[in-house]
């Protein structure tokens, strides 16, 4: 599909592999979770939600995009019960169709600065809300924005601001030694009391370049699920089956040569990832000790900034993250079932 506008010409592509590497990361400009390998690594992962991409050009230039994905497996953030039971029901017959980067809770939606912003992203939302009307999606969402980007929206979207907004920490250290000596007294004695519990209970930490054991790491994940009664992610599978391809380390918390703790980071332009959280009941300081584990590996390779996703606030708090400010989405539906789910969402 082609449409113009009076300066912009958008194209679409329906697999990474049909843009240019080096085009689409001019546009990327360092921007975290955006890049050319990541969205390669993203369409392998969730092999089951077929791509859009939608390329605004300006003179030959690529000066926008929307990274559109057709999904029918999103695991919404509702409470067990019928409701969840019917919505997931409703998707699997009409999916949503959601403008994010894979994997990562960061917006697919990239536009210019200066005079050409406003009409990028008015083609780029037509564009898309025409996709969602030819192919009746249950609603048409871009994800991830901040309060700025969610405004001005024209026709026939609604601005919703989420209550669980992402952690974020930027870097200024080059070791866990000087970021602990850069805090107080009490946070430095309060680490090395967590490596002497945990060495009394017999809990090591592990780095490994591949997950160890699949199956394993599933059922620590889903239990952290089921604690927070998350939807399970269904993508979790592939990405541990597949995480070398992005580079990935996998962290391995171990009571006595037993799996008790996990989680995976990655890294994309300058910054990290921390996902696929794991836990064993009931075994006091595996959190910590991956949470201790993550910042060394993020200082010593030099990231600029550390991202951990929502949840457990006063814990990330402490150690010196903020909020994002990236918890707004734009959707548009003339769906009961999605507008119901927005009030519940706000």
């Amino acid at each position: 599909m082609t449409s113009i506008t009076p300066n912009l010409t958008i194209q679409t592509a329906q697999s990474i592999n049909e843009i240019s590497e080096q085009i689409w990361d001019n546009l990327s400009a360092g921007r975290p979770f955006q890049s050319h390998r990541w969205y390669r690594f993203g369409e392998r992962i969730m092999n089951d939600c077929r791509p859009t991409y939608l390329l605004a050009y300006h003179k030959d230039e690529l000066v926008g995009r929307a990274a559109l994905w057709r999904i029918s497996s999103e695991p919404l953030p509702l409470a067990p019960g019928i409701g969840r039971t019917i919505t997931e029901s409703t998707l699997r017959r009409r999916p949503l169709l959601i403008c994010r980067s894979p994997l990562s809770n960061a917006s697919g939606l990239i536009l210019p600065n200066g005079p050409l912003h406003d009409e990028t992203l008015n083609a780029l939302s037509e564009a898309a809300l025409n996709i969602n009307r030819q192919s009746h999606y249950l609603a048409l969402v871009f994800d991830f924005l901040d309060q700025e980007e969610s405004a001005n929206w024209q026709g026939e979207f609604t601005p919703v601001q989420l209550s669980d907004p992402g952690t974020i920490m930027q870097n200024r250290w080059d070791s866990l030694e000087a970021y602990l000596e850069d805090g107080d007294k009490k946070d430095r004695q309060h680490y090395k009391r967590t490596l002497r519990e945990a060495e009394k209970l017999g809990i090591t930490i592990e780095k490994h370049s591949k997950v160890t054991d699949v199956n394993a790491a599933l059922k620590l994940i889903h239990n952290v699920e089921r604690h927070y009664k998350n939807s399970p992610n269904p993508w979790m599978k592939n990405l541990l089956e597949n995480l070398e391809m992005a580079q990935g380390t996998w962290l391995e918390a171990r009571q006595n040569g037993i799996l008790v703790g996990c989680g995976a980071l990655f890294e994309d332009n300058q910054t990290q990832l921390t996902t696929a959280l794991g836990l064993a009941d009931h075994i006091p300081y595996v959190y910590l000790m991956l949470t201790y584990a993550s910042l060394e590996d993020a200082f010593q390779k030099h990231v600029a900034a550390m991202r951990w996703g929502s949840g457990a606030y006063d814990v990330k708090k402490s150690l010196g993250f903020k909020l994002e400010e990236n918890n707004y989405i734009v959707v548009s539906s003339t769906s009961l079932i999605i507008r119901t789910l927005i009030r519940s969402l706000r």
